[in-house]
């Protein structure tokens, strides 16, 4: 065998081995990034309903629903859609009822602390919130959240693109075919493939990018801290305890822990 086909084959063994290492790796690290952004968006999505129950919470306990959404309007929320929202999330937080001297005076603390409890939700939802690492209890993580999420689902669309455009199945074979002159020459012979068949193979291949918008997150606005907004919560809780007495004590009764 002459020695130029020597170095003609070895040289052609290699070049395919690196390609489909190449090729197979790239794909099976990009399926495993999959994978794991599925299980963080089930992470994210728990977060988000426990955000979205301590919304209930707070719209169950001042009764009525536009006061409150216009009050939260007032101080730059814009929450029309988290009623629903939080209903399809199933029942209300619970929690003790602060003590108090006065049936008014529970009412308003305990408006006080669901605003609070929904807005550290909410933070943690969308910022994170600190755990201990399990393999390690003396550090602490930064748990999964919305936004991270969405930059991560930016990151791997980005990926996506590229696996799909420069390492698309038909264009690994396009070049491999250029390697080796005489077994293309058959090929055409022979008729091989044709371009929709190739079509198909890719789109058949091909990742598809992740749908943020289909994980069906909401995009829960944070409230501004209480020591801000004290004095109008009050009043607006003030008002209602006032006018709708009999129904804020069936909303503390509901929202009171079991």
């Amino acid at each position: 065998m002459p020695e130029h086909r020597d170095f003609f084959d070895d040289f052609y063994t290699e070049t395919m081995s690196e390609m489909a290492g190449n090729f197979f790796s790239r794909r099976k690290d990009m399926e495993a990034r999959l994978e794991g952004f599925s299980r963080l968006a089930d992470e994210v999505r728990h977060t988000a309903i426990r955000a979205l129950r301590r919304w209930g919470t707070f719209f169950t306990l001042l009764v009525d629903e536009e006061k409150a959404l216009v009050f939260l309007e007032s101080i730059g929320v814009e929450a029309r859609a988290v009623p629903g929202l939080a209903a399809a999330a199933g029942d209300p937080w619970h929690f003790n009822l602060p003590f108090a001297l006065t049936e008014a005076g529970r009412y308003r603390k305990s408006v006080r602390y669901a605003y609070q409890a929904l807005r550290q939700a909410t933070l943690d939802y969308r910022e994170g919130s600190y755990s201990l690492d399990p393999k390690n209890p003396r550090k602490k993580i930064l748990l999964p959240h919305y936004d991270s999420l969405m930059e991560q689902a930016a990151s791997i669309n980005n990926e996506v693109l590229k696996i799909n455009s420069s390492q698309s199945p038909s264009s690994i074979l396009a070049y491999i075919k250029t390697l080796d002159p005489a077994a293309q020459e058959r090929e055409f012979i022979a008729g091989g493939p044709s371009g929709a068949d190739m079509g198909k193979m890719d789109r058949d291949m091909a990742f598809a990018p992740v749908d943020f918008a289909g994980l069906g997150l909401p995009e829960l606005a944070i409230p501004p801290a209480l020591d801000t907004v004290q004095d109008a919560l009050d009043e607006l809780s003030g008002g209602i305890f006032t006018t709708r007495r009999d129904a804020a004590r069936r909303a503390l009764s509901y929202v009171r822990a079991r």
